[in-house]
């Protein structure tokens, strides 16, 4: 395809991506001062009065903040992962593989992004002291693992063990809904949302649908 056409396609994604990104750099403060102890610090978040009141706080700590707003990305973008073979189910056509990696590739990265940042704040030995962090660590072992072995020379160098790999995304679903419930964020959309691409995966589903 044309590069024109590639860039036309994925041009949403690297907008989506950059805008995320400059919204969270202006909660993050970089001080090379010799009087400053971090290097890396985290702006707080003004809450507005109706928040206020309902959270019962007037600010939340910029690492939070920082924290949850990858955290949700990287579901989101989980999401348009998942839902994909639905939606190619529903339409008949298939979405470009560079469309698709380019899915999968923002969603290691906010999911990165999500857990470093968590270990940042709290240490990695705090992931093992909560189940519903463990359920999400081993998902973004899994989703990063995907991400890695996403391009055409991963799929060659795999060869039928790629297929085996990739179908540990529904391992990687569950789990992220595991996460989400216990956490309880948002959990019923986007479980609707997961169920849905679930629903359509199942074989009579499809053969019904395909007739």
């Amino acid at each position: 395809m044309p590069f024109k056409k590639y860039y036309i396609v994925i041009f949403p994604i690297v907008l989506i991506v950059v805008l995320v990104l400059w919204k969270l750099s202006q909660f993050i403060e970089l001080d090379f001062s010799q009087e400053s102890e971090n290097v890396l610090n985290f702006v707080d978040v003004e809450l507005s009065e109706e928040e206020a009141d309902r959270l019962d706080r007037d600010f939340i700590p910029g690492i939070e903040y920082v924290t949850n707003l990858t955290g949700l990305w990287a579901i989101r973008f989980f999401l348009v992962a998942f839902l994909m073979s639905p939606i190619n189910l529903i339409v008949g056509k298939s979405f470009p593989l560079y469309f698709r990696q380019s899915i999968g590739i923002t969603t290691g990265l906010f999911t990165t992004l999500h857990v470093m940042v968590f270990i940042f704040s709290e240490g990695i030995l705090p992931i093992f002291t909560r189940v519903e962090l463990i359920f999400g660590f081993l998902a973004f072992l899994i989703i990063l693992s995907l991400t890695l072995t996403s391009s055409k020379r991963a799929m060659q160098l795999l060869k039928r063990k790629w297929k085996s790999l990739h179908r540990w995304v529904y391992f990687a679903a569950l789990l992220v809904m595991a996460h989400l419930v216990i956490l309880d964020q948002s959990w019923l959309i986007y479980g609707s949302l997961f169920a849905l691409g679930f629903f359509f995966r199942l074989k009579a589903v499809k053969q019904f649908i395909k007739s």
